[in-house]
C-alpha cells in the first residue's frame, strides 16, 4: 500500500478504505466526516503506543522519516556494532526502498552479505516494534469497532 505523499488525514482514510472498515457506514460521509474519524483515530494511535511504536507506525503505513534518528538511537542501544549512519540507511531504505542497497554499499563500503546482516538486524528490531503496536492498537481497534 502506498501512502507516499499523502498528509496524515489522507493516509488513514485510505487505509479505513483499504481494510474495508467503512463498508455500509462509510458511504456518503463528507470531507469533514473523513476528517474528525481521521482525527479520532490518530489520537486514539498517539495515546496508546510509546514513542518508538509511533515512530515506527508513522514511517511504515505514512511518509513521516523525520523520526529515524529516534529509531536508530534504540536500535543502535539494543544491537551494538552497527554505525549510526549505517542504521539510518538502512531504516530509511527498509520503509521507503531509497536509498538503493548498492548506494548503501558504496556508501559505506561494505559487501552485499554484510549488508543483508545488519539490514536483518535492524529489520527484527522494526518488526518487533511493530507488532507490539500492532497488538496493543488492535484489540482497542476491535472494541471501538473500527475494525471488524
Amino acid at each position: 500500500m502506498e501512502l507516499g505523499g499523502l498528509n496524515n488525514t489522507a493516509q488513514i482514510c485510505h487505509w479505513v478504505e483499504d481494510k474495508g472498515v467503512s463498508r455500509g457506514g462509510g458511504q456518503g460521509m463528507t470531507q469533514h466526516d473523513w476528517h474528525a474519524n481521521s482525527a479520532m483515530i490518530r489520537a486514539r494511535v498517539e495515546r496508546l503506543l510509546n514513542h518508538l511504536e509511533l515512530c515506527a507506525v508513522e514511517a511504515q503505513y505514512g511518509s513521516n522519516l523525520s523520526r529515524i534518528v529516534d529509531l536508530s538511537s534504540y536500535i543502535l542501544d539494543q544491537q551494538q556494532g552497527i554505525p549510526l549512519l549505517l542504521c539510518d540507511a538502512l531504516l530509511s531504505h527498509i520503509f521507503s526502498g531509497s536509498p538503493k542497497q548498492m548506494q548503501i554499499q558504496d556508501r559505506f563500503d561494505i559487501g552485499r552479505v554484510t549488508l543483508w546482516r545488519k539490514k536483518k538486524q535492524v529489520g527484527e528490531i522494526v518488526a518487533g516494534l511493530l507488532n507490539s503496536a500492532i497488538c496493543k492498537l488492535e484489540p482497542e481497534f476491535r472494541q471501538t469497532k473500527i475494525i471488524g
